[in-house]
């Protein structure tokens, strides 16, 4: 579900969904609407996507939409952990 995965990009990032939307200046009055399984406008969507340095497929399907291999997929994971 998005709003999880959202969560979870967060935490990786030592941050949480609040804080990253008051920091784009973005309203956190959807979240609630989030938590039940509605998306967000594309144009938020593309905010938090480049905040979160991912992809918006990742933020809404969970998974990247290019070929990788496996190996290429295990570095990303990696290097996404790895801190500033």
């Amino acid at each position: 579900m998005f709003y999880e995965r959202l969560q979870m990009l967060c935490k990786e990032r030592n941050t949480s969904v609040t804080n990253m939307l008051n920091e784009l200046g973005l309203s956190t009055g959807s979240t609630g609407n989030w938590k039940k399984g509605q998306l967000p406008k594309g144009d938020i969507l593309v905010k938090i996507a480049d905040y979160l340095n991912t992809s918006i497929d990742y933020i809404i399907l969970g998974e990247y939409r290019y070929d990788l291999s496996d190996d290429e997929k295990t570095l990303l994971a990696l290097y996404r952990k790895t801190p500033e």
